[in-house]
């Protein structure tokens, strides 16, 4: 009897320790520029909490959807973040050394003077940015 416990123990402490739960919540939405989705790009978090080091990111889709990963793991951990984020045109093939030029203003961009928070959880983590300085 008192094994049946045991392997019953031991079969419970390995499938909870397979729950999956990375203490990550699920961070995802839409990045739309005046209003259209913002067609690619990417989004990345910097933490206000200076304890924590990740940085979870995420690229834009066709459609301006994101999903943030940390660390290769889907979600962002709870807490306040700064957002960034980038687009750029595509290379000219014709002038492959020419710098892309910037879909959005640089200020969405800059670590020193963020213009977008989120603090997660959060209902909503869509983004709208405006092309107005």
């Amino acid at each position: 009897m008192l094994s049946r416990h045991l392997i019953f123990l031991g079969i419970l402490i390995t499938v909870s320790g397979c729950s999956g739960d990375s203490g990550l919540t699920l961070v995802s939405g839409k990045v739309a520029l005046d209003g259209a989705p913002l067609s690619k790009g990417s989004v990345s978090l910097r933490p206000a909490d200076s304890t924590n080091k990740d940085e979870p990111y995420a690229s834009i889709g066709p459609d301006g959807s994101f999903k943030v990963m940390t660390k290769d793991r889907p979600g962002a951990a709870k807490g306040k973040y700064s957002v960034l984020v980038t687009a750029y045109e595509d290379l000219d093939p014709k002038n492959p050394s020419a710098a892309p030029k910037s879909l959005i203003p640089r200020k969405y961009a800059a670590m020193d003077k963020p213009a977008l928070f989120i603090e997660v959880p959060s209902a909503s983590y869509d983004l709208t940015l405006t092309s107005k300085q």
